[in-house]
């Protein structure tokens, strides 16, 4: 391939990968590996379902306890016994299963905030709607032609040619955050990289997939005609994620990933991401799913210790055990200063639980954002409150701080990209809440 830049691999780009077990490939890819070290870089995990942040952070104590409490009578969140919420700053506390983020809280990596979500006219209790305001960063249009993610990257005058592998789906799809970018890797389970490859065969020295799959296509894209170089490109970018021996990584001391339970899949997608972020091949920007939030009936008793017989607290204890590993995993490197993980779902459920001892649709929801640089320890923005008249349409935790308004952080102080009229247009960022260094904390309500 020479020195064919990824850009003008990128215009004769219409190679399609699919066969290839776990990879589907963005096109626009290196060689060989580069020279270039990269930086900083993003995690956006979404919880997708509409995870109800109101048990992930609930009041404990003060004036809103007992609304709390009278509006959830099976499912409130206890404070004594062994499944007490776990103490945060002021009146608030992190569900019982989440002690990993809570010591990461208490070791300042971790800092949430309150009542993230859109204006009120811009607010969806649709699944579908509500995921495509977030991906896409264009509350209230879902024709977007592009991911908020990806107009990052476009935007951000970064990502050098050198750049093999700057944005990864871990997952078994890109989501639409990252939608319009052609360069986009996505990587499922490491496993299932390579056709024929537990086979043990080779021929003449190479594996048998080489020789049945690659070479195949080698032939096919011999060439230098722009189609010939994004096929050769596609090739090498193949034999590279399998020099990377991705399903042969060993974490760092003290990253415990669970491999088993809920958060399995999730797991095994997290370390493919600290993989790639150790091997400084140009990684920007990542992505994670984790869904299973949709929680209308039997939830879970705030009181029952039996995590497996409570859905919801089985999922936070995933999501809990997966970040920890993951923060741990990089530090371990001296790289979490480099990553920051953004945690958010679409929207929040309602406070008042229902018949079948669950939750419904909501709005306000806090986010969770955590890494080496993040000035954690610290509940930021506004919780928006639960009695009489505080509630939005009498149902839900009010919106208090914009989406886009914690993304605008990350994107300009950890990404180092202060183009936002691009990332999210239409948006009038009114300033960071201090959530990373350097930054004034405000709590002024909605912005």
């Amino acid at each position: 391939m020479g020195n064919i830049t990824r850009r003008a691999f990128i215009k004769g780009s219409t190679l399609c990968l699919s066969t290839l077990g776990g990879l589907r490939l963005g096109l626009g890819m290196r060689q060989a590996k580069a020279a270039w070290q990269g930086n900083h870089f993003v995690v956006y995990l979404f919880l997708r379902g509409g995870m109800d942040g109101l048990n992930l952070v609930a009041p404990i104590s003060g004036p809103n306890r007992d609304p709390y409490v009278t509006k959830r009578p099976t499912i409130y969140l206890r404070t004594t016994g062994d499944t007490a919420a776990l103490p945060l700053s002021g009146d608030f506390g992190l569900h019982f299963a989440a002690g990993g983020l809570h010591e990461l809280y208490q070791g300042g990596k971790l800092a949430i905030v309150h009542g993230i979500g859109f204006p009120v006219d811009q607010i969806s209790r649709s699944h579908f709607d509500a995921q495509d305001y977030c991906d896409l960063g264009t509350p209230g249009d879902t024709r977007t032609a592009t991911g908020w993610l990806t107009r990052h990257l476009e935007s951000a005058g970064q990502v050098p040619d050198d750049a093999i592998i700057p944005a990864l789906a871990a997952g078994s799809a890109p989501p639409d955050s990252l939608l319009g970018r052609r360069d986009t890797m996505t990587l499922d389970d490491p496993a299932s990289f390579h056709p024929n490859s537990n086979s043990g065969t080779q021929v003449d020295g190479q594996p048998l997939y080489k020789l049945s799959t690659m070479i195949t296509i080698d032939q096919m894209y011999a060439g230098t005609g722009a189609i010939e170089l994004a096929g050769t490109g596609a090739s090498s970018t193949v034999e590279l994620v399998d020099s990377l021996a991705l399903s042969d990584y060993v974490p760092s001391p003290g990253a415990n990933y669970p491999n088993s339970g809920v958060g399995a899949t999730l797991s095994k997608q997290a370390q493919i991401i600290a993989n790639i972020a150790k091997r400084d091949v140009g990684l920007q920007v990542a992505t994670l799913d984790y869904g299973g939030w949709d929680t209308h009936e039997n939830q879970g008793a705030g009181d029952q210790a039996n995590i497996n017989n409570n859905q919801y607290a089985a999922r936070v204890d995933g999501l809990s055990q997966v970040l920890t590993a993951l923060y741990n995993d990089l530090a371990g490197s001296n790289m979490a200063d480099r990553m920051v993980v953004v945690v958010q779902s679409e929207f929040g459920r309602r406070v008042r639980e229902n018949d079948n001892h669950g939750t419904d649709h909501g709005s306000g929801n806090p986010a969770l954002v955590l890494g080496g640089r993040v000035v954690g320890g610290n509940l930021y923005g506004t919780f928006g409150g639960l009695q009489d008249g505080q509630l939005f349409q009498n149902e839900d935790v009010a919106t208090t701080t914009d989406t886009r308004r914690v993304l605008s952080e990350v994107v300009t102080k950890h990404l180092g990209n202060n183009d936002l009229a691009s990332v999210f247009p239409g948006y009038d960022y009114p300033g960071p809440l201090g959530i990373l260094p350097g930054d004034p904390i405000f709590a002024n309500g909605f912005d």
